[in-house]
């Protein structure tokens, strides 16, 4: 796709990058979803297709806040950007310098046409210090201007959830029916999945035994969220599904362990903080479940004999003894069948995402099998999938090509780490 309008573009991004997005354009921008753009392939999207255009150029006149002229960039947490542009907006920046300077005189916030601009939500706010933590071992939570040993590791960056995400939250909770959903409407033809009556069985019981649980659950909107921070000490099972985020870990994980660690200034706001929040909200209310059959996920750990190092991760949670893996998503596409891309959107991250991260974990225990337990942000409604470790095999092609053409910082990397042992 090299044209399509602003919404087509937020719809591919989430296909193929980050679930949520922000659009950053020029400053106290509204954004029609029906413009039309053209992409820009930089350095990191490789060469472009036949008729597409290769920028070359700075992306950002300010990292993450403000983008060159005549750009807009659609970008989210942890994924690289989408450049986007048009001959209008070329047109206009080169156009609207003389118009510009007329409203500074004028002291009115006016575009290239000299209409007034409608005040955009900010994408982000600044934190007050001290700034909130949470020891990555024991949980205790404490206040510190930047991170301070807990426990012999960093802590976790916390943020308190804003008033608007508070209030999506009571409004979430006042309505909400949590509802389970047998996985065939959604799963048939997708990779990985297990058609076993033993395994279906398991699914069965574990999503009618957590609707129960949960609607008798008296619940809260959380008080705060972990910050996502990009920059890791050990290359982690979710690095191993994707290429680029591979790639960005190993170029980087050197720096990354002998960069002092600072506080992050600022959180993000609309639906990438519910997101976050919503982890967050899943989170402490698995935590206070009590059953016997639903306990703490435990922490898993493998070789990867391909790139030669060790992996760990953790699991949500635990189901008579099945691991057991939660994904927030906003909609599935059922529930939405006049939005004809959300099945595409749905199937691309089964494929890219949930299968992988089950496949993953799965080399680290003794199980056949696990679950996925995928939940709707707007609904409520969740369905518990069980899916084998089918998507193994072309990750492990991949690995082979990784550990060849990054084997010297893999060396570096696996250096760090024997001196720490």
């Amino acid at each position: 796709m090299i044209e399509a309008t602003l919404s087509e573009w937020k719809k591919w991004y989430a296909e193929n990058r980050a679930d949520e997005c922000t659009v950053i354009g020029r400053k106290d921008e509204e954004f029609d979803d029906n413009e039309v753009f053209k992409r820009l392939w930089n350095v990191q999207d490789g060469k472009p297709p036949e008729g597409g255009e290769a920028f070359n150029s700075k992306a950002w006149r300010k990292r993450g806040v403000i983008p060159a002229p005549g750009l807009v960039i659609v970008t989210g947490p942890g994924h690289s950007p989408l450049i986007l542009t048009n001959e209008a907006r070329k047109h206009a920046f080169n156009a609207g310098q003389n118009a510009k300077k007329g409203s500074r005189k004028n002291g009115g916030k006016t575009d290239s046409d000299g209409n007034k601009q409608q005040d955009k939500k900010p994408a982000s706010r600044a934190l007050n210090k001290p700034y909130n933590w949470r020891c990555r071992d024991c949980g205790e939570m404490f206040e510190a201007n930047q991170p301070e040993i807990h426990c012999h590791s960093k802590p976790r960056q916390r943020a308190d959830v804003s008033p608007d995400s508070t209030k999506w939250f009571n409004d979430f909770l006042e309505q909400v029916e949590w509802t389970y959903i047998p996985h065939h409407e959604i799963s048939n033809g997708l990779v990985g999945v297990v058609e076993d009556k033993e395994a279906d069985a398991v699914a069965k019981k574990a999503g009618e035994s957590l609707a129960q649980i949960l609607n008798e659950t008296e619940m809260a909107p959380p008080k705060f969220f972990d910050m996502y921070n990009q920059m890791t000490n050990y290359i982690r099972v979710s690095d191993l599904k994707e290429h680029s985020k591979f790639k960005r870990v190993i170029h980087n994980i050197a720096k990354w362990r002998k960069t002092e660690r600072k506080a992050m200034k600022n959180s993000p706001l609309g639906m990438i903080e519910i997101g976050h929040a919503f982890d967050e909200f899943l989170t402490e209310t698995f935590e206070n479940i009590n059953s016997e059959e639903w306990v703490r996920g435990q922490r898993v750990r493998f070789d990867c004999e391909e790139l030669g190092v060790s992996v760990g991760g953790t699991p949500d949670l635990n189901f008579q003894g099945v691991p057991v893996e939660t994904k927030t998503l906003r909609v599935f596409p059922h529930e939405v069948p006049e939005d004809n891309n959300q099945k595409s959107i749905f199937k691309y991250k089964w494929k890219r995402n949930y299968s992988k991260q089950a496949a993953l974990y799965l080399q680290g225990v003794e199980n056949e099998y696990m679950l996925l337990l995928l939940i709707s942000r707007e609904s409520g409604a969740f369905t518990v999938v069980p899916v084998n470790d089918e998507a193994m095999e072309g990750m492990r092609e991949n690995w082979v090509v990784w550990a060849k053409k990054y084997k010297k910082q893999l060396d570096a990397y696996k250096q760090l780490i024997s001196e720490e042992e």
